[in-house]
């Protein structure tokens, strides 16, 4: 018997939610500490209020695209909290602080289950983050086969160690 998940995460009104169980508090850039749960996709920062479930409406993608980046917060979602629990610390402190070894699946199974299905409907707070512009990338330039090094980057300032 074949099993369809077509369309697994769908509610009645044809988007696919997200929902922050709320287990865990995280420290803000501001040093605040929140339930609520921020990640970031495609340079804009998504907030999600804890113990809600909200749409997930991402411009410029496909349903299935909106399923899979619904599945990597759930997965975000998980580590963030493993890396809170005592079970994570024992872990560590068992392996002399080297880095742990565990079973994802098992570890984060039972959270990643908690951000997929629904508790009261909330609100999605996006926020777009400034991008990078081309002229903080330097030191890169196309040259031809023939091309006198020193002539082609006569303008450019070699700056000092440790600043860029």
């Amino acid at each position: 018997m074949e099993t369809n998940n077509y369309g697994v995460g769908l509610y009645q009104d044809g988007v696919f939610y997200f929902t922050n169980p709320g287990l865990f508090t995280e420290r803000k850039r501001d040093g605040s500490e929140s339930a609520d749960f921020t990640v970031l996709w495609n340079n804009r920062e998504y907030t999600f209020e804890a113990k809600t479930t909200v749409p997930l409406v991402i411009p410029n993608s496909t349903p299935e695209e909106i399923q899979h980046i619904r599945k990597v917060f759930a997965k975000k979602y998980a580590q963030a909290w493993f890396h809170t629990t005592p079970r994570y610390r024992k872990i560590v402190k068992d392996g002399q602080n080297m880095p742990a070894t565990y079973d994802e699946d098992t570890e984060y199974g039972a959270v990643i289950q908690q951000c997929l299905t629904p508790l009261p409907k909330g609100r999605l707070e996006a926020k777009e983050l400034p991008r990078a512009n081309d002229a903080s990338f330097k030191g890169t330039k196309a040259i031809g086969k023939n091309s006198d090094l020193n002539a082609v980057f006569a303008d450019y300032n070699v700056p000092e160690l440790g600043s860029l």
